[in-house]
């Protein structure tokens, strides 16, 4: 139907409004998008090179130089994951020690600076169990309530002694 006179019927004119409406409305000032950066591993000391985790590991490094080898790892466990005396025990075992008694315990797990009052450290050399090599570990044990870290710094006794300034300052920056 054809209005009369040239008018827009009342309902075309509703539905112009309606539409201008909307089209204003969306133009309404945009809401800001809100962007999440989520922290990542730190970088691990320069010559440090990545290696596959093996078993429960959480990540693992290899370092080369021209004396020797040593290995980085970190695992973490439910719980206080065996206990302090068991994992040190366990660790020197590695290195064909004998094993230490509770009260020997604090003579040789040292606390470690920069971490929890409860993380201990252990410097210890040995024959290793594995390689029949003499071989160095460094090992840091962190308890909190429901997790325990254990970090090691194991191989060559020079190359060892060489990483052991940089594995231990990486370490309050590794989770």
């Amino acid at each position: 139907m054809r209005p009369i006179n040239g008018m827009i019927p009342f309902p075309k004119i509703l539905c112009l409004g309606l539409l201008t409406s909307v089209g204003f409305l969306g133009c309404e000032k945009a809401k800001q998008i809100k962007v999440y950066t989520i922290p990542t591993e730190p970088a691990p000391p320069a010559s440090w090179g990545f290696a596959s985790p093996s078993g429960p590991e959480k990540a693992r490094f290899t370092i080369t130089d021209t004396n020797g080898t040593a290995s980085v790892s970190m695992t973490v466990l439910q719980g206080d994951g065996g206990g302090l005396l068991e994992n040190v025990n366990r660790w020197r075992g590695q290195l064909g020690l004998e094993k230490l008694e509770e009260k020997a315990l604090a003579d040789v797990a040292n606390p470690v600076k920069g971490l929890s009052k409860e993380a201990r450290m252990i410097d210890i050399t040995g024959i290793s169990q594995r390689t029949q090599i003499e071989s160095r570990l460094v090992g840091v044990i962190v308890t909190s309530k429901e997790l325990t870290w254990f970090y090691k710094l194991m191989g060559s006794p020079l190359v060892v002694e060489e990483a052991k300034e940089g594995f231990l300052d990486y370490l309050p920056q590794w989770r």
